[in-house]
């Protein structure tokens, strides 16, 4: 027994000393420049040049070319040593953002890129389903303004195709037609309601929508709870983005005197008054639905 309890103090002796020799060789690594980086790594080194970051950095943030590769890969003096060996321990003492997992990949952008709402990143869902910038970001191949390695909207379909679905019935909004991109309603790096650019669904959509937002004298309201109640944001086979065709969405809450149809007649169909009710639409009457300041029956 004492013998087992020795050689388990030998082990971990032996990985403390091998990790310490590993933590002292990241230490000991120092700056050798972007020359000594581009000598071996000249493809990677064009296409950064050509790049936004290329462009931007040494003149938003002051970083010289020759400090450029090691800003964001570390200090490569023990990495250059190993010249390409993967047996050696100090190859692995630079980092490969690309290559790294959840926050640890993050946090390399994160030390320049520290605007508010990118700073959201860990309160949305992306994070939380361990996406990091390389997801949809390229440093060194990236296409336009934001580096990104397909256009906005195709990123985001590729994951939600649910919604590239909903997009491509009658009533969407104009996302097809190269009006707005999903981040004209969404924060890709995060946002505690479901990555939306607003606090609150009703938020965002008056964003554009500000006409509907009030305040009324006389409110509707489902639309002061949720625009969600009544339409459906991603697109919908009803006009307007609505989850029913009228007068059936309204029926659903408006119980009234006349919001049933008679029973049919014994041809087997409605009768005419019945047949004239479901073919108008709510607001032929109610022309106010979002709510009004003159009108308890929203323009009735």
């Amino acid at each position: 027994m004492k013998l087992k309890n020795f050689d388990c103090i030998v082990a971990a002796l032996a990985a403390l000393v091998v990790c310490a020799g590993a933590a002292s060789a990241q230490q000991a690594a120092t700056y050798v420049g972007s020359d000594t980086c581009v000598a071996c790594h000249s493809e990677q080194a064009a296409a950064y040049n050509k790049s936004l970051h290329g462009k931007t950095v040494p003149l938003v943030k002051k970083i010289a070319a020759d400090k450029a590769c090691e800003t964001c890969h570390g200090a490569g003096s023990l990495h250059a040593a190993a010249a390409g060996d993967k047996t050696n321990p100090g190859f692995a003492t630079i980092k490969n953002p690309a290559k790294l997992k959840g926050s640890d990949a993050s946090a390399v952008c994160f030390t320049c890129h520290n605007q508010k709402k990118v700073m959201l990143w860990d309160t949305g869902t992306h994070a939380a389903k361990g996406l990091t910038c390389n997801t949809c970001h390229s440093v060194h191949n990236g296409m336009g303004s934001k580096n990104l390695k397909k256009d906005a909207n195709d990123l985001c379909y590729g994951c939600h195709k649910s919604k590239k679905a909903e997009m491509a019935l009658p009533s969407h909004h104009p996302l097809q037609e190269g009006k707005m991109t999903c981040t004209g309603c969404h924060n890709p790096h995060g946002g505690a309601m479901g990555n939306l650019n607003g606090e609150t669904v009703n938020e965002t959509c008056y964003k554009c929508h500000s006409d509907k937002a009030g305040p009324f004298a006389h409110e509707h309201a489902p639309v002061a709870e949720n625009c969600g109640t009544c339409h459906k944001p991603h697109g919908s086979a009803n006009q307007n983005l609505l989850k029913q065709a009228q007068p059936y969405l309204c029926l659903r809450c408006h119980k009234s005197e006349h919001s049933f149809p008679q029973m049919p007649s014994k041809y087997g169909s409605f009768d005419a008054s019945a047949n004239a009710l479901i073919k108008r639409n709510c607001y032929d009457c109610h022309k106010d639905i979002h709510g009004s300041d003159s009108s308890g029956g929203f323009g009735h």
